[in-house]
C-alpha cells in the first residue's frame, strides 16, 4: 500500500513583500517544476470550503485555477484532479492556496501518495 509523501513546503512571501498578483516572470523564478497549460477540472474541498475550479497550467508540484468560490491564502485543502481523457482522478490528500488574485488562485501540492504523484508526471510528460 502507497504512503503519502509530504513534498518540500516553501515558505510563503511575506505579505509586503509580494503583490497579489505575481508576474510570469516571477512565477517562473519560484516553480521548481515544468509547468503545462492545460484546461482541466479541480475539485477542492477542506472543513471550511468545497467548491469546483478550472485548472489553467499545472506541474507536479501545484497549479493554478479559477473558480466563482472565494479562496483564502492559506487555506489547506484536499483536491481530486480530472485531467483530459484519464478515466480516473489524480488524488491530492492535501494542497495549500499560495496565492489569490480575483478567482484566479495557485495551488502548492504538499501531500500526495507516490502513485497519484507518478500519474501525474507521466501524465505531464506526454504534454509537449
Amino acid at each position: 500500500m502507497d504512503q503519502a509523501v509530504t513534498t518540500t513546503d516553501r515558505s510563503p512571501c511575506p505579505r509586503n513583500d509580494r503583490l497579489d498578483t505575481m508576474s510570469a516572470e516571477k512565477e517562473r523564478k519560484v516553480r521548481k517544476a515544468r509547468r503545462v497549460e492545460l484546461r482541466c477540472t479541480l475539485r477542492f474541498s477542506s472543513g471550511e470550503i468545497e467548491g469546483d475550479a478550472t485548472v489553467t497550467n499545472i506541474s507536479t508540484s501545484g497549479c493554478r485555477a479559477e473558480s466563482d468560490i472565494n479562496m483564502a491564502e492559506g487555506l489547506d485543502v484536499q483536491v481530486i484532479l480530472q485531467l483530459p481523457n484519464q478515466s480516473l482522478p489524480v488524488n491530492v490528500e492535501r494542497a495549500s492556496v499560495r496565492w489569490v488574485s480575483g478567482n484566479a488562485f495557485g495551488l502548492s501540492f504538499n501531500l500526495f501518495f507516490p502513485s497519484e504523484r507518478a500519474r501525474l508526471h507521466t501524465f505531464l510528460g506526454h504534454i509537449k
